[in-house]
């Protein structure tokens, strides 16, 4: 019981964990992805998308209230049944593992382009994944202070754009809402499906100490997150102007060009020694979301097994991707349908508990 008290989220190490859920890749590419429809307007396309990671924060916060010691693999088999359930979390686990490869073939690409250019994909694709398997492997306590300090890399990260404002133009922003609405909301499609990865949520709640702390937890994470994207898109827009970002696949790096500061030569190579950080332990977060999914649906109590099985699958998989081109069409197709199951998914759940509590009330009644 000590143990199982100690291995307990505080409610800081629980937001580290749900913005270490999202804020990986996307944090250089988002900019060039909205300003393709969006223009100008790019980042109010990122703050509409932000109704995504909002939708599922109050579906989390719903659960919680309702079930606070069973995440969504216990309650996908009592709500929908064993077979389709189970179904249904094989295929919840199926997008931790998308974006597993994604992530870590996207860091392979933007590290073969801008800093070792001498490296083959495959000799990142080993020690990044051998990384986050052993950091998955120190259970969600010691992840979770990991995603602490990869919350503070990303922060400062962030912090170190601040010059580039100095540099900008602020006519780039201009007109406001000039790129029309429709394409405002066509580009906010984009930005959502960057905020893919929250749905970890619905894992690690119970393991939360302070569970009534549940919606300060969500918002607070919401509320990074979204700053983080908005930050970024912002600074892109507003230092290159939208045609530079729609040309340049990770336009935040060239960003970091015009980051001066005297003591350092060249500023990108330890912005990326910081974003290398973020990465590994949003590596390390989806190797242990799909280890611990696969040990609930399997019943296998040593992970080390599972964890060694899906190193060698990840690595094949992520050798198949391909270059950057190739990486975003792939995911382009993947992951609108990944974005509409998991909204459906959650929500018929949320739905079924509804259904089923209000039963309950007539019935004592």
């Amino acid at each position: 019981m000590e143990k199982i008290k100690n291995n307990l989220l505080e409610d800081s190490e629980c937001i580290a964990m749900v913005v270490g859920f999202v804020t990986s890749i996307g944090l250089l590419a988002l900019p060039n992805a909205v300003v393709q429809d969006a223009k100008q307007d790019g980042w109010i396309s990122v703050v509409v998308g932000g109704v995504y990671p909002l939708f599922l924060a109050f579906l989390s916060i719903y659960y919680v209230k309702k079930h606070p010691n069973e995440d969504i693999l216990v309650l996908s088999k009592k709500y929908l049944g064993v077979i389709l359930g189970t179904i249904c979390n094989i295929l919840f686990m199926a997008q931790f593992g998308i974006y597993l490869i994604g992530v870590a073939s996207g860091m392979s690409n933007v590290y073969i382009c801008h800093a070792t250019t001498f490296l083959t994909p495959i000799k990142i694709f080993i020690p990044a994944i051998l990384v986050a398997t052993y950091l998955a492997l120190k259970e969600i306590k010691v992840l979770a202070r990991i995603n602490m300090i990869g919350l503070y890399a990303v922060v400062i990260l962030i912090l170190t754009l601040l010059p580039a404002l100095q540099r900008g133009n602020y006519l780039n922003l201009f007109p406001v809402f000039g790129s029309g609405y429709k394409n405002i909301l066509k580009a906010s499609l984009e930005s959502a499906y960057a905020y893919g990865g929250l749905e970890g949520i619905f894992l690690i709640y119970p393991f939360m100490r302070n569970k009534d702390k549940i919606k300060a937890v969500v918002f607070k994470s919401c509320f990074l997150i979204m700053s983080l994207y908005i930050w970024t898109t912002f600074i892109c827009i507003y230092f290159f102007g939208y045609k530079v970002t729609s040309k340049a696949l990770w336009p935040v790096l060239l960003v970091t060009e015009g980051v001066n500061l005297p003591v350092l030569n060249s500023f990108r190579f330890i912005f990326l020694f910081l974003w290398s950080l973020a990465i590994f332990r949003t590596l390390a977060n989806f190797q242990y979301l799909i280890t611990y999914i696969v040990s609930y649906i399997l019943k296998v109590k040593d992970k080390k097994k599972i964890y060694w099985f899906t190193v060698p699958i990840a690595i094949y998989l992520c050798l198949k991707v391909g270059n950057e081109v190739q990486r975003r069409a792939i995911l382009g197709y993947i992951i609108p349908t990944v974005t509409l199951f998991n909204i459906a998914y959650v929500s018929v759940i949320a739905i079924l508990i509804f259904i089923k509590d209000k039963g309950q009330k007539q019935t004592t009644t």
